[in-house]
């Protein structure tokens, strides 16, 4: 029979085995190799892992959040002012990881380290992508494409994510964060200011220059230009031509930049920026901002007796999330008395 001493070495024994045993189990857990899918903190790279991590391969965790461009401090909610789908894109062929925010997502080496960020505005959203300050608010997104990547008939703003050399944690998956921004539209906005009649010309060659500007109904808020045109209503061109127009932050556009097109009833000088939201001249109305945006039209005339020419002043725009167009415009006469 044992004695007592013996017991106590006895269990002292097992009880060393028991803690070895466990430790042992815990350290193959912590260095057991990365698997697709594996357990967020419990994950800790290894240094192959590592290496695939500097070339953009392995699995991430990927955050985004957005706020509003022209208040930063206002942040727009998830799915319902906005969605944000995570891509990869080998030559044409798109391929869908996951939808929002504290996703993971994993890139092969077929991907060449870039992760695509695609935003979408849900029905009835008054809002832009404010693609220009992605550009600039994120160290990591290298450029953007303006496509329809998932055949749907509408285009979406597409942003590469560089993907290579991102911040290793000791455990867990790389966390990759995209700071995105939204500008919202002014559908009320008020557009051009109303001039009176132009009179007295007279007969002699002249320029006239037209105090326009465009104004918004409130701050934060912008529109998309994307087309400027001047109609003068008559055929002969000797009566009258485009001198210059200022368009808002483009400066001034001379008449060598339009294109002239002569109707059966007019000539019309039409300057187009873009036609979507890719390259729109984005107008915005700042909280301390002057709510006059100078668009100054000098116009040539050289009128005969009698004289009485329509002159109408358009600028286009597209509507928010649907990129419809619509338009805002003025008339007054250019008269010869």
């Amino acid at each position: 029979m044992a004695t007592k001493n013996e017991k106590y070495i006895a269990g002292a024994i097992i009880i060393a085995i028991v803690v070895i045993a466990g430790y042992t189990y815990m350290q193959g857990m912590w260095t057991l190799p990365f698997t697709i899918g594996g357990g967020g903190n419990n994950f800790v790279p290894s240094d192959q892992d590592k290496d695939n991590y500097k070339q953009g391969i392995g699995r991430y965790n990927v955050f985004e959040t957005f706020v509003d461009s022209m208040d930063i401090g206002t942040v727009r909610t998830t799915v319902t002012n906005y969605v944000v789908k995570w891509y990869t894109k080998q030559g044409t062929l798109w391929t869908y990881k996951e939808t929002g925010n504290n996703k993971y997502v994993t890139l092969t080496a077929a991907d060449s380290g870039w992760l695509w960020v695609v935003v979408t505005i849900p029905s009835g959203q008054a809002y832009y992508v404010d693609y220009q300050k992605v550009l600039a608010g994120n160290d990591f997104v290298k450029g953007y494409l303006y496509a329809d990547m998932d055949a749907d008939g509408k285009k979406e703003f597409c942003f590469q994510y560089d993907m290579k050399n991102q911040p290793i944690p000791n455990s867990g998956y790389p966390a990759v964060s995209f700071n995105g921004f939204l500008l919202t539209y002014d559908a009320s906005f008020t557009g051009l200011n109303n001039l009176s009649n132009a009179t007295a010309i007279g007969g002699t060659t002249t320029t006239k220059f037209y105090d326009y500007y465009l104004a918004f109904a409130s701050t934060k808020k912008g529109v998309g230009i994307y087309k400027v045109e001047l109609k003068f209503g008559t055929t002969d061109e000797t009566k009258c031509k485009l001198d210059k127009l200022n368009i808002p932050g483009i400066g001034y556009v001379d008449d060598s930049q339009f294109t002239t097109t002569t109707t059966a009833s007019d000539i019309r000088y039409t300057y187009t920026i873009t036609s979507s939201f890719d390259n729109a001249l984005y107008v915005r109305y700042g909280a301390n901002d002057n709510n006059r945006y100078d668009m100054t039209l000098s116009v040539e005339y050289t009128l005969a007796s009698g004289d009485d020419i329509l002159v109408t002043l358009t600028v286009y725009y597209l509507v928010a999330q649907t990129e419809a167009g619509t338009s805002t415009s003025d008339t007054f006469y250019a008269q010869y008395s």
